[in-house]
């Protein structure tokens, strides 16, 4: 078996004991078994996340609410980066700029968070 199919493998079998169930529905990229994780849909061959949609309108609302969560993460990341460098600033001037690069995040994330309650509560 070649090293992909070892992890594909071993992810299947992690994935059951911890409690996943594996559906008779197929991955829509490589037609591997799609798994129920946490009331997710998850291809484990591509690990990937599945959104099943049923119309046009909903490819658009599962893209967008994906690309909302996507940005969320990043901005929290790079929120977590800023503040580091933050933490070790000594310049007054790089101080200002890092200050002033998290107050953008902070208010982009801010806005991404709002969005997502938005379409989702």
């Amino acid at each position: 078996m070649a090293s992909g199919e070892d992890d594909y493998m071993k992810r299947m079998v992690d994935a059951l004991r911890s409690g996943a169930r594996m559906l008779s529905e197929q991955c829509p990229v490589c037609k591997s078994p799609l798994f129920e994780i946490n009331g997710q849909l998850w291809c484990l061959k591509c690990n990937k996340r599945v959104i099943k949609v049923r119309g046009d309108e909903e490819v658009g609302e599962a893209l967008t609410t994906y690309t909302l969560s996507q940005t969320h993460e990043i901005l929290a990341s790079k929120v977590e980066e800023v503040t580091l460098q933050l933490s070790r600033a000594v310049d007054a001037e790089e101080i200002r700029k890092l200050a002033e690069t998290l107050s953008i995040l902070l208010k982009t994330l801010e806005q991404c968070v709002r969005l997502k309650e938005k379409l989702t509560g």
